[in-house]
């Protein structure tokens, strides 16, 4: 039997969400300046470090040939799941002498998506979801190492979709290599510069359906509130209800579907396709589907937007969560980066 059910954010919308704190933003802060086929790989002086949200961020002094400093800019992956690992933020000082690589940006000198730093003891500690060890593989600290709390893993029994789910894939559909968008809208996504219009960059927090399509380990929860299903997003913070719309959820056997309109966001993005410009007239479909032994959740999204696309969308198994107990949502206080106030 179909049962309709409010689905309520905490920020008192009915849309999933007492959503803790926002964006690092791999959908970030967007990588697409960085080119993934290139390393760089260099030496320095480390003269500044911030452990937060929405990157670690780090700045190295190397050295030329001919005696001349030059400041390298890096940034990484969201310190969440390093805390979670328990890697200490003070681990990298000012003052350190490391050996770092990653990937350089396209758009400006000495800046990299760093992926490993090598710290003078030789430990290694790898910075993004994604890299593996490139120095020391029998010592190295990375996001992949986090332990969870026995005790809270034991008592974290979860039940059906009432669980922490923490994303393993992403799976792109095909027609967003070429999305079937109107003429207008097609003009506008050609014209999208992640790293000048997304505005998550600036740590604005994330709308739908960005909040839960985008890249990166955030974490979601369901949890049941009097007669409300509340969606936890770990990568969004309390604000004004408008970004992440209007939602109601009805179940369909042991999937939640849900149904958000009245979203005042301004882009539409799947892992792969960014910039996409969406209307107040969007209509997203979500279903949450629990595998039949409960360790996994199946995400399907589909998009109607009259005037963004020539048809309805869809992207049926886009992303699966893994359900994750004991896992610790943690707060993510998004810092701006100060160096983007220099930026063309």
């Amino acid at each position: 039997m179909k049962q309709k059910q409010r689905v309520r954010s905490g920020l008192g919308v009915l849309l999933a969400a007492a959503m803790v704190c926002p964006t690092a933003l791999y959908a970030h802060h967007s990588t697409a300046e960085y080119d993934s086929a290139t390393f760089v790989e260099a030496q320095g002086e480390v003269t500044k470090v911030l452990w937060q949200n929405p990157h670690v961020r780090l700045e190295i002094s190397t050295q030329r040939f001919d005696g001349v400093a030059e400041v390298w800019q890096l940034e990484g992956q969201s310190p969440g799941d390093l805390d979670r690992a328990r890697i200490p933020r003070n681990l990298i000082a000012i003052g350190d002498h490391v050996t770092f690589a990653g990937n350089p940006s396209t758009r400006r000198e000495r800046r990299m998506y760093v992926t490993n730093v090598l710290l003078e003891d030789r430990t290694e500690i790898v910075l993004r979801a994604n890299a593996q060890p490139r120095w020391s593989p029998d010592r190295y600290l990375s996001h992949l190492q986090a332990a969870v709390d026995p005790a809270r893993a034991a008592a974290d029994h979860g039940e059906g979709i009432f669980r922490v789910w923490l994303p393993t894939a992403s799976k792109t559909p095909d027609w967003a290599r070429d999305p079937p968008l109107t003429a207008e809208a097609r003009a506008r996504w050609q014209a999208f510069d992640a790293i000048r219009d997304d505005p998550v960059i600036d740590c604005t927090p994330p709308g739908m359906p960005q909040v839960i399509t985008r890249s990166g380990r955030y974490a979601i929860r369901f949890v049941m509130q009097g007669g409300d299903i509340v969606l936890k997003n770990e990568a969004a913070a309390d604000r004004a209800p408008t970004p992440l719309g209007w939602s109601t959820g009805r179940w369909d056997g042991a999937s939640l579907v849900v149904t958000t309109t009245g979203i005042d966001w301004p882009y539409f993005q799947l892992y792969g396709l960014e910039g996409v410009p969406q209307s107040a007239a969007m209509t997203l479909v979500e279903r949450f589907t629990p595998s039949a032994d409960g360790a996994e959740l199946t995400y399907d999204i589909s998009a109607t937007d009259p005037r963004t696309f020539t048809r309805t969308v869809t992207a049926d198994g886009y992303r699966t969560f893994r359900w994750q107990p004991g896992f610790e949502f943690l707060p993510q206080d998004c810092v701006l980066d100060a160096s983007r106030a220099d930026e063309p």
